[in-house]
């Protein structure tokens, strides 16, 4: 009788999620590096407004990386980790950690990308934005204010900043879902 009040599931306090976030954030990270060196590769920046629908195809690429690595991560902590059983925080932090993984990785690659690989993509993307404002009918000096203002959050640091930003604000939109989901 005894042996029906064990639980033979670990108790979630001893076993660590960091290494799983660790590894499936890297292949998110890792997979973000590939789709920029693609896009820069075939001229498909989907930074640039004049690369046209092609940023979409990044965008829902990069949503299923994202979701593909979170719910991994969580499947992979619940049924081999923990015996089949994961609670809704454990997979908001989980999910979450592997986002600023990911963004980490994705900050450190733009930083190198905006220096090193890619050192006019600023200008570019800026050109860029000017053209598609004129095209919409602004001003010149609507222009100039625009471009102004964007040029401050337009730098490396910013944009490296924003990344990991975003995407741990975005994981954690993903992990809630994912942990109301998969709990």
């Amino acid at each position: 009788m005894d042996n029906l009040n064990q639980s033979t599931a670990p108790d979630p306090a001893n076993v660590p999620y960091r290494p799983l976030a660790v590894r499936y954030g890297g292949i998110w990270g890792g997979a973000s590096i590939l789709m920029t060196l693609v896009a820069y590769l075939t001229n498909t920046d989907p930074s640039l407004p004049t690369t046209g629908s092609i940023k979409y195809v990044y965008s829902l690429v990069g949503l299923g990386v994202a979701i593909w690595a979170i719910t991994t991560a969580i499947k992979t902590d619940r049924d081999q980790q923990l015996g089949g059983y994961i609670g809704f925080g454990r997979c908001v932090g989980l999910g979450t950690l592997t986002g600023l993984v990911a963004g980490v990785i994705g900050a450190v690659f733009s930083l190198l990308y905006m220096t090193v690989i890619n050192p006019g993509f600023k200008e570019q993307m800026l050109s860029a934005m000017q053209e598609e404002w004129a095209r919409q009918g602004m001003s010149e000096e609507q222009i100039e204010m625009a471009a102004n203002m964007s040029g401050m959050f337009t730098n490396p640091v910013s944009m490296a900043v924003m990344q990991v930003v975003v995407g741990v604000i975005f994981a954690l939109i993903i992990s809630l879902i994912a942990g109301a989901v998969m709990k």
